[in-house]
This record gives C-alpha cells, sequence and structure tokens, in this order.
C-alpha cells in the first residue's frame, strides 16, 4: 500500500478562466482566491494530499497564476530538494503545438511527457477551486480492492437535483456503467431510487490506460477534451471504472453565491467540517503580522485574523483577512473582508466582499440601498456586492 502512495503522481487543474467570479478573479487565478481569512481555496486541495500521506503533487497553471505561483513558493516549498516530494507549476509546456489548455484533459495530454518523466504507478486528477475534506487514501485502497483502472470520486445528491451534474450509472458493485453530463432524468442509484451519485471531477487513473486515453482523445477533432464528457464515456466501455462514494462537505466554488455561502458555511453552530481538526491540519502561508486588536468593539459569530485592528465597532457574522482596520463605530455584518483593506469611522456594510487593499470612506454604506450601491459596485445573485480590489472613492 505504501509504495502505491509513493508511485503516486498528483495533478491539480488551476487553469480554468473563473469568469462566474469575477471580480474576485480579475487579477488571480480562481484556486488563489482567499478563503475563511487566511487560507487561498487551493489550500483545501493541497492539504488533503498531504495528510493522504501523497507528495508528488503538479499544479496544471494557466491564466493569472502569478498570485498563485507566489502562494505555492512561499507556503507550499515544503519539501527537501533530495526528498522524493514536490509541489511545482506546470504552465503549458507547449510540447504538442503553441495553444493554450482546451478542456481538463488537454491540460494533462500536454503534460504527458512529465507523467511518462515521473513514471508513477496512478494518477490522481483534482480540481484546483473545490472546497472540502477528504482521504485520498481510502479511495487508493478501493482502486486496489477492486482491481480497477480508474476511479471516480461521487457524491450522492438527491436525484432531483441531478440535473445539475455529471451523473454516474453504476451497478450495485459500484462499476460505472454510463456517465451523463446534466442529465433531464438522472439515474438512480440501485440500492436508493431517490439517490443519484454526482461526479466531483477527481479521478485515479492507471497511467497506461490514462495516457492511450489522452492520445486517442487528442486525435479526436470533434472531442471536447472533458474528462466527464469524453474520456470517461470512452474508458467504461473497455476498462473496469469505479466510483467511489464521498460522504462528507464539497463545494464547488464556480459562482460569487457559491463563494460566499460557502465561507458563511464555517460560521455556522454545525460548520461542514472541523478546521481545528489538529488530526487533519489546513496549510497555508500568512505574511508576519502581529496578533489581531480589538477596542471596546463587539464581535460575534466571526472569523477575524492577525494583524487585524477594531476599534468600537459592532462586527457580526463576518470574516477578516489579515491586515484589515476598521475605524470607530462602524457597523460589518454578513461580510467577507480581503486583506489589507481600511473602513473608514460610521462605515455601515451588510453582505459585502470587499476586495484587497480598497478603501472604504467614512460615513460609506454599502448593502442597504440597491440604487444607490449600483452606482459603484455590480450586485450579484442574492443581492452580494463586491467592492473590487484596490477600490478607492473617487
Amino acid at each position: 500500500m505504501s509504495q502505491l502512495f509513493e508511485k503516486t503522481l498528483v495533478m491539480i487543474l488551476c487553469g480554468g478562466r473563473g469568469e462566474r467570479l469575477y471580480p474576485l478573479t480579475r487579477d488571480r487565478a480562481k484556486p488563489a482566491v482567499p478563503f475563511l481569512g487566511t487560507y487561498r481555496i487551493i489550500d483545501f486541495s493541497l492539504s488533503n494530499c498531504l495528510n493522504s500521506g501523497l507528495r508528488r503533487i503538479a499544479l496544471l497553471i494557466q491564466y493569472k497564476s502569478l498570485s498563485l505561483e507566489r502562494h505555492i513558493f512561499s507556503g507550499w516549498n515544503i519539501f527537501h530538494p533530495e526528498s522524493d516530494g514536490f509541489v511545482i507549476s506546470l504552465p503549458a509546456q507547449g510540447r504538442v503545438g503553441e495553444r493554450r489548455y482546451e478542456g481538463t484533459a488537454d491540460a494533462v495530454f500536454q503534460n504527458i511527457y512529465s507523467i511518462q518523466q515521473e513514471n508513477p504507478e496512478v494518477v490522481l486528477i483534482l480540481s484546483g477551486d473545490h472546497v472540502y475534506k477528504a482521504d485520498y487514501g481510502q479511495m487508493i485502497r478501493f482502486y486496489l480492492e477492486k482491481e480497477a483502472d480508474a476511479v471516480v470520486l461521487a457524491k450522492p445528491v438527491p436525484r432531483q437535483e441531478g440535473r445539475r451534474f455529471g451523473i454516474i450509472r453504476i451497478d450495485e458493485h459500484n462499476r460505472m456503467m454510463e456517465f451523463l453530463e446534466k442529465p433531464k432524468s438522472p439515474p438512480s442509484l440501485p440500492s436508493d431510487k431517490n439517490i443519484s451519485f454526482a461526479s466531483m471531477g477527481i479521478y485515479l487513473f492507471k497511467t497506461p490506460n490514462l495516457i492511450r486515453a489522452l492520445i486517442q482523445d487528442a486525435k479526436n477533432p470533434k472531442s471536447s477534451h472533458d474528462f466527464g464528457k469524453d474520456i470517461l464515456p470512452r474508458l467504461i466501455l473497455e476498462h473496469k471504472v469505479y466510483a467511489y462514494p464521498y460522504e462528507g462537505y464539497w463545494e464547488d466554488i464556480g459562482t460569487i453565491d457559491a463563494y460566499w455561502n460557502s465561507n458563511m458555511a464555517f460560521l455556522s453552530s454545525a460548520p461542514p467540517f472541523d478546521i481545528h481538526d489538529a488530526a487533519w491540519p489546513l496549510r497555508t502561508y500568512q505574511r508576519q503580522y502581529p496578533p489581531a486588536f480589538m477596542n471596546r468593539s463587539t464581535v460575534q459569530n466571526s472569523i477575524i485574523s492577525p494583524g487585524c485592528c477594531i476599534s468600537k465597532s459592532m462586527i457580526r457574522n463576518s470574516i477578516f483577512s489579515p491586515g484589515v482596520r476598521i475605524g470607530e463605530d462602524a457597523r460589518i455584518r454578513d461580510s467577507i473582508v480581503f486583506e489589507g483593506v481600511r473602513i473608514g469611522r460610521r462605515a455601515r456594510l451588510k453582505k459585502v466582499i470587499v476586495d484587497k487593499n480598497s478603501i472604504i470612506p467614512d460615513d460609506f454604506v454599502i448593502g442597504e440601498d440597491e440604487k444607490a450601491d449600483s452606482r459603484f459596485f455590480r450586485i450579484y445573485g442574492d443581492g452580494i456586492r463586491i467592492v473590487p480590489k484596490n477600490w478607492k472613492p473617487a
């Protein structure tokens, strides 16, 4: 078992444009978007790898990757050069044509040379924009027990919600029989007619099978070069592909609403999972800041990061990244405030995401008047206002 862990190569897909998270992705890749104050979204997948005993990790990067690469260099350069472990970034290599990644499968295909150089027994494919806690070791053990050629991590969802996902039809032994992209009538599990299996976009492949499938897919001019739409349907016909059930919290941070809701979920009395679990540490990089300081303030049900200074203010159900400064008599609720933000005296914010280094002036109000807010900011989804990075009043 331990030998297979050592012979596993992890490839994390980090190349999407993240257009539905704009403007949070205006200057950064989606996996580099801050989360819960001190973390980045990518930290969840990377911490899962580390806690699962996986040490060979490659990030397939593309758009606006500077912030992500700085974070990886500063916080995840943790393996000795002479060890077998690494966390590295791989941009499009140009070995198969001068083009960017054109789909999840194409991103891996363009790095076939890197896979062959590492010569892993299995390749684990992850997405860098998911928030969840998963032991990939259980997936690897399942792979060995089934003598599988590939395994897909699958989340049980109510059948009526299956239309939003890529759905897996399985037999009574969890072998995949069909993959359907957002079907109108999702197939149910053999054991429960009210539940469907949704693909989480997490795949474990036997390396030779993966390489052959990628090469075949690259030759198909009609392919969208996507693992779910193109690779899996073909593999199911020729190989033993299984679905492994995942029962925990999992969120694809694909929209502003999903981002806000997922952050807020960790402020509830029953958070999705325990980020304070010493047995499963969530690693990140943090600049050196002094402790947070609060002077005659009321802070309820909130996350306050190091370096924050709050003076005579009311903070409720909010998340502050490091280095935030709040002036006297401010009122902030249901909001997410990124690093280095300055909020003036008597300012009021409700359901606002304030991006890095922005300045909110004294007496400024956001979140109470849609017409007034729309003069300065876009309003997203369920009434969420976003103050862009480096914003300040004209």
